[in-house]
């Protein structure tokens, strides 16, 4: 990128065009590259500070302006590209498709790599600022002393372009409008006229752009220099061959490069190879090609080149361009390959391999001599840039070197004549020749499919003719009637007659014998003649190679073939090896398995048989000495039936009882049974034992009360209490033992029958009504009474009682799925599905956030049907006159449900229940039960 930036540029016909040659030696090492050289031809110093038009300058400019922060451009006087005339002369300033900025930044980012410093950078930058600025100097011409003389116009440019490279103004404008001829005794200004000046300008603009490229190239090649001596590759980038509007000494020396490298190409390719089977006693028939030799002899040939003559007339002060093209038209007026113009125009046309090319012969001189003035060379070391000063100084010295040598040459005294850039470059050039000959050489043809610069348009024309005029015809043609591949004998026996299975020869380098066995192979009879190697045509030499290619096909199937049955063979047998231990594993596995469910099975059976024989020989020895079992006669102990009628009921309820039996009884027999207690009551029923914690959790305040409760009940299956609890224990505790130990009585009273049973399970009822925290609890001593009781009709009422208290009130969420676990498994005949279904109604509800306990307890027909297991139906009539029968659940008997059983699925809002008892009629809340109003009636 560092390369490219500095010495690419935008031309007419290339948007990235290399203005200067780069010979690149890339030195390898154990096939991984150690090293490189680069080498650098003719820059093209006239672009820094003209361009054609659509042309730009050096790609570094712009991309310096567009990626430099703002910091940096205001120290630097930066502006945009189009307010500078060594940069706006082309036209436009931007190339599409290419990012200024982000190259710069690339640019940046390859400095760092190639460890540049940060002084260094900014050196670098203020370079190129001045050489930006010094295009924006003008001058004025004034005339003195009959003389026209230059005056700078902007001194402010000059005292910029002096900040940045840290010289003195008044030497710089000095520099560029006075001539210093230097005497033995003095110096001698000469002022410059404005033409002059502008060159002086110029020159410097160029110098300083010459010597930072050849200073970044050094800086390169000391960074990637190779270590040791190794092998290398060389790539030539040269420029091509240029034909442009106007074309100046530059052009001229990149064509007479062109020129001699398209000699060279034919020499290596036309005249060495014919040469070569002519030598080799090889018929062959010459083929003619284009030979540039005079070409060449024109521009450079000793002693009246046209490049020789420029040499010369560099040398005369008094010489012009005029006077140079003079001499060229006298001297090769009549050479076919140059041609004057018809009218009196400072030009002269060349015919080159390519083309005829016509010259502008304006500043020819001025640029072959390109000599730095001693003066400026003076001022430019005293820079207080050490970079500045380190490339005028190391250009002084080069120039001190070249002076010496040119003197110790001679031997007699003479005045040093500086050589010129046609001279090096002349030079370099039979360098760059000389060690490409020492080289096996090949050739890369660049052809260009248009002259528009855009892709995908492919001109046949343009093509063509840079196949004609580049030999590429030629040489295809040389390749196909010739002999492109040689193999030495040797070569040729290992590579090729071995593999296709040939009989070797018997005496190594025996080429009579190689002959005789490639003439009976392909058909051609005796080998012609003896050569020192093999010249092959490409047919017969691909020949060769398919038959070597299939005999190591076949080689290499066969090596496949062994191979893959080899690791196949190994893969088996691993295989194998594993299959069997897996067997062995597998059936050791099963077999203890086995093993352990038969040791399993027997250890069982025989566990079976002791606990037979032991509960024969328990029971046979408990019969002959008539006792029973402790655990069993514990467990019937806590279901002992023990008188429950002395277990006092509470004023109101016993006033309710009396009045359903059609009785009254006196206040001091409230503690009696309402009926004489009948006789052959099984020997064990209910849990009367005391507990020890309540069933389910309560408040601190109820759970307190249940133990108490708790205690109460067990102390009464022994021994009664002196007093009720309902008057020892006021307010709500008094009603929550109540409601507990009453469970008790209703279970255990045989007197208790038809409308009592109903009054006295309702008052249960209704205590959990009343107190909502005691619902669980009641539900749970319900289920804990029928839980493994002997007694059938105890059991029958405890399950009667849980499903009323079901169809008045559910349990909470987080006991209704124990409670219907537990009447799944264990409920009392019918009373399963009653109970189901009254908690499946229940938690349906609760899901949809409508449960709501009862507000009246279950009426007497909801006990009826409770008692038989069914169904309730009621008679609903409407208005209207119509009637049905619904079935009333507790699950679904409200206003609502019973208007969506109508047809009224969204209509049912506004819907109520009345019910007519007599003359009276009741009406209910579209949110309550309607057995509640039963409920209430009753």
């Amino acid at each position: 990128p560092l390369l490219e930036s500095f010495g690419n540029a935008k031309t007419v016909r290339n948007d990235n065009s290399s203005r200067f040659g780069k010979f690149v030696e890339i030195f390898l090492e154990d096939g991984l590259i150690c090293g490189a050289i680069t080498s650098q031809y003719l820059l093209e110093k006239s672009r820094v500070v003209f361009q054609a038009k659509s042309e730009r300058n050096y790609h570094i400019f712009y991309e310096m302006l567009a990626g430099l922060p703002s910091q940096q451009r205001q120290r630097y006087c930066l502006q945009g590209a189009e307010t500078y005339y060594y940069l706006n002369q082309g036209g436009n300033c931007e190339i599409p498709g290419k990012d200024d900025a982000e190259d710069f930044r690339r640019l940046l980012n390859t400095m760092e790599v190639l460890n540049f410093s940060v002084d260094e950078q900014n050196s670098i930058f203020r370079i190129l600022s001045s050489v930006l600025h010094l295009g924006n100097v003008y001058f004025e011409k004034y005339e003195t002393d009959c003389q026209e003389v230059a005056t700078v116009v902007s001194a402010t440019e000059i005292r910029t372009v002096a900040e940045l490279l840290q010289v003195s103004p008044e030497g710089l404008q000095k520099a560029i409008t006075f001539k210093v001829t230097e005497t033995q005794r003095e110096k001698i200004f000469t002022p410059l006229t404005v033409e002059s000046a502008v060159d002086a300008r110029d020159a410097i603009a160029k110098t300083l752009y010459s010597l930072l490229f050849s200073w970044l190239t050094d800086r390169i090649n000391k960074l990637v220099y190779p270590r040791q001596e190794a092998l290398s590759i060389a790539i030539l980038d040269i420029y091509g061959f240029e034909d442009l509007n106007f074309n100046s000494f530059e052009q001229l020396c990149i064509n007479y490069a062109n020129e001699y490298l398209q000699f060279f190409f034919n020499r290596i390719v036309f005249q060495e190879e014919q040469e070569e089977y002519i030598r080799e006693q090889i018929e062959w028939k010459e083929i003619p090609f284009s030979d540039n030799q005079p070409c060449i002899d024109l521009i450079s040939q000793k002693p009246y080149g046209i490049l020789r003559i420029l040499d010369d007339q560099s040398c005369f002060p008094q010489a012009t361009d005029h006077t140079f093209l003079q001499k060229c038209h006298y001297h090769h007026g009549t050479n076919p390959l140059y041609t004057k113009p018809k009218m009196p125009l400072p030009e002269f046309t060349i015919k080159h391999y390519a083309g005829k090319v016509t010259y502008q012969v304006h500043k020819f001189l001025d640029k072959n001599y390109d000599q730095v003035r001693q003066d400026v060379l003076d001022l430019f070391i005293s820079s207080r840039t050490k970079v500045v000063a380190n490339l005028f100084f190391g250009h002084a010295q080069v120039m001190a070197r070249q002076r010496s040598l040119i003197r110790r040459s001679s031997t007699r005294t003479r005045r040093y004549k500086a050589p010129t850039v046609a001279a090096r470059f002349q030079q370099s050039l039979l360098e760059l020749v000389e060690r490409m000959e020492r080289c096996n050489p090949f050739f890369v043809r660049c052809i260009k499919p248009n002259n528009k610069k855009e892709p995908g348009l492919f001109e046949a024309d343009v093509v063509k003719t840079q196949l004609r005029y580049s030999g590429i015809l030629e040489t295809i043609r040389i390749r196909k009637e010739g002999y492109p591949i040689r193999i030495p004998f040797l070569v040729f026996i290992d590579r090729c007659l071995g593999a296709v299975g040939w009989a070797l020869p018997s005496q190594p380098g025996d080429t009579t014998e190689v002959g005789d066995v490639l003439g009976a192979a392909f058909g051609l009879g005796s080998w012609p003649h003896p050569c020192s190697q093999l010249f092959l045509k490409e047919q017969l030499y691909q020949a060769l190679e398919s038959k070597r290619c299939r005999a190591h096909h076949l080689a290499a199937l066969t090596l496949q073939r062994y191979a893959r049955t080899f690791f196949i063979k190994r893969r088996f047998r691993s295989l194998r090896r594993k299959i069997v231990l897996l067997q062995s594993r597998a059936r050791g596995y099963l077999a203890r398995q086995r093993y352990r469910r038969m040791r399993h099975t027997l250890i069982k059976f025989r566990s079976l048989v002791h606990i037979y024989v032991n509960r024969r020989r328990y029971l046979k020895v408990s019969t002959a000495g008539g006792h029973i079992p402790v655990l069993r006669r514990q467990e019937l102990t806590r279901r002992e039936v023990v008188d429950v009628t002395h277990l006092e009921i509470p004023a109101e309820l016993m006033g309710l009882l009396e009045a359903a039996a059609g009785e009254r009884v006196p206040h001091r027999h409230r503690s009696q049974p309402l009926v004489p207690l009948p006789t052959a009551e099984p020997a064990f029923g209910m849990l009367t034992a005391p507990l020890k914690a309540p069933l389910t959790r309560l408040d601190e305040e109820l759970c307190h009360e249940a133990l108490s409760l708790f205690q109460l009940v067990g102390g009464m299956a022994r021994d009664p209490p002196p007093q009720s609890p309902a008057r020892s224990v006021p307010g709500v505790r008094g009603r929550t033992c109540l409601s507990l130990w009453q469970i008790l009585r209703f279970m255990g009273d045989p007197g208790l029958g038809g409308p009592q049973e109903t009054l006295f399970g309702n008052y249960i009822v209704q205590k959990g009504l009343s107190v909502p925290g005691l619902r669980d609890e009641l539900l749970a001593q319900a289920a804990n009474q029928v839980w493994r009781n002997t007694n059938v009709n105890n059991e029958e009422r405890g399950w009667l009682l849980l499903a009323t208290c079901l169809s008045a009130f559910p349990p909470s969420a987080a006991f209704d799925k124990y409670l219907l676990k537990f009447v799944s498994d264990y409920a009392f005949a019918g009373y399963k599905p009653v109970c189901q279904r009254k908690l499946m109604h229940a938690m349906a509800r609760s899901q949809l956030g409508a449960a709501a306990a009862r507000t009246f307890p279950p009426s007497l027909l909801e006990w009826t049907a409770n008692r038989q297991q069914a169904s309730m139906a009621l008679d609903l009539h409407c208005f209207n006159g119509a009637g049905s029968v619904a079935l009333a659940r507790v699950a679904c008997a409200r206003p609502q449900c019973l208007a969506v059983g109508r047809g009224l699925a969204e209509g049912w809002r506004g819907w109520s229940v009345a019910m007519k008892a007599g003359a009276q009629w009741a009406e209910l809340a579209g949110h309550d039960y309607v057995l509640d109003l039963v409920s209430d009636l009753e």
